[in-house]
C-alpha cells in the first residue's frame, strides 16, 4: 500500500512538472542567450507571460479548415501524451509494454500537426515552413528508429522504463546515446536546425498565419515536446547511475537528479543556440542521411554484441 502511495505521488509530481516547467526552462534560455550578448535578459517566468497573454486573445482565423483549429489542440495533446510515457523518479504515469514504440509515434504527431496546421492555410510562407519540418521529420526520425532499436536491443525490451533501468555499458551504447543527443536536437527544433520555423525568412513557416490563442497552444505544445525529448534522454543517462530504487528516499534522489539535469542541459543547449548559425535545410538533410548509415553500422555492433 504504501509503495502504491509513492508511485502516486511520483506519477502526479511528474504530471505536474512537465506542465510547469517547460515555460521556465524556455526562460532559462532567453536568460542564458541575453547574457551571452551583453543583455540583462527577461525574468525566468517571461516564457509564462508571454503564453499567459496569447491565451487571452483571440485568434484570427485566415481558413474555413477545420483543421486549422484543431491542429494545435492535437499537437498539444500529443506532447502530454509522450510526457506521459515517461519515467518520473522510477514511476510511470502511463505504463504499460510496448510503451517506446507509442512515443516514438505520439512525439512525431506534434510535427505532422505543426506541417497540417501549415498546409491548411493559404500562404507561401506557411507551406514553405512545413515542407521544412517534413524534410526534417523524414531524415531524422529515421535515426531516432535506429536508436531506439538499440537501446531496445541492449536493454532486452520496448518498455521506456524498463530500458532505462537495464541497460548494459558497451561501445554500441555509448555511440547510440552520442547519436541519439544529436537527433533529440535537431527534432526539438533548436538553432541551427530551426529551418522551419526561420523567422528571418519565413516569418514563423508553419505557425506565420497563426494568432492569439491558436499560437499559445501550438508554442506550449512545442516546450512540452522539447521537455520530453530531453527528460527523455536525462532518464537514459541518470538511472544506470542513481539506480531505479523503489522507495520514497531512492525515488526522491533519483527525481531530484533527473530535473537537475534537466536544468543544466538547458544552459548548453542556449550557448549553442547564441553561438551558432542556422543552417541550409540541404545541408541538414546530407548530415542527417550519413548520420542514419553510422547508426546502422551501431545497430548492427549491437546485434554482434559489440
Amino acid at each position: 500500500m504504501t509503495e502504491t502511495y509513492i508511485g502516486w505521488a511520483f506519477k502526479v509530481a511528474g504530471v505536474i512538472l512537465f506542465l510547469l516547467l517547460p515555460p521556465y526552462l524556455d526562460g532559462i534560455a532567453r536568460r542564458v542567450k541575453a547574457r551571452l550578448q551583453y543583455r540583462r535578459g527577461p525574468p525566468l517566468s517571461q516564457t509564462w507571460y508571454d503564453l499567459r497573454k496569447l491565451f487571452g486573445i483571440p485568434s484570427v482565423i485566415p481558413t474555413r479548415s477545420a483543421m486549422f483549429r484543431a491542429a494545435p489542440y492535437l499537437a498539444l495533446a500529443s506532447a502530454i501524451m509522450a510526457a506521459l510515457l515517461l519515467p518520473y523518479g522510477g514511476y510511470v504515469p502511463v505504463d504499460y509494454g510496448y510503451n517506446l514504440i507509442v512515443f516514438f509515434y505520439v512525439i512525431i504527431m506534434v510535427s505532422i500537426f505543426i506541417m497540417l496546421g501549415g498546409f491548411s492555410v493559404q500562404s507561401a510562407f506557411s507551406h514553405l515552413g512545413s515542407a521544412r519540418e517534413m524534410q526534417l521529420l523524414l531524415t531524422v526520425e529515421p535515426i531516432l528508429a535506429v536508436v531506439y532499436g538499440v537501446l531496445a536491443y541492449n536493454a532486452g525490451s520496448l518498455n521506456i522504463a524498463t530500458i532505462v533501468s537495464n541497460l548494459h555499458l558497451t561501445p554500441s551504447l555509448i555511440l547510440a546515446i552520442i547519436i541519439l543527443a544529436y537527433a533529440l536536437y535537431v527534432e526539438s527544433g533548436f538553432v541551427p536546425f530551426d529551418v522551419a520555423e526561420a523567422e528571418q525568412e519565413v516569418i514563423g513557416g508553419p505557425l506565420s498565419e497563426y494568432s492569439g490563442r491558436l499560437l499559445g497552444v501550438f508554442y506550449y505544445a512545442i516546450y512540452i515536446k522539447r521537455f520530453a525529448l530531453l527528460w527523455f534522454f536525462v532518464s537514459l543517462i541518470s538511472y544506470p547511475v542513481v539506480g531505479s530504487v523503489k522507495d520514497i528516499v531512492g525515488s526522491a534522489g533519483l527525481f531530484v537528479v533527473q530535473v537537475l539535469l534537466t536544468i543544466a542541459f538547458y544552459p548548453i543547449i542556449a550557448a549553442i543556440e547564441a553561438t551558432n548559425a542556422r543552417l541550409r535545410i540541404d545541408h541538414i538533410v546530407k548530415t542527417n542521411v550519413k548520420i542514419f548509415f553510422i547508426g546502422l553500422g551501431i545497430l548492427a555492433m549491437t546485434f554482434m554484441g559489440w
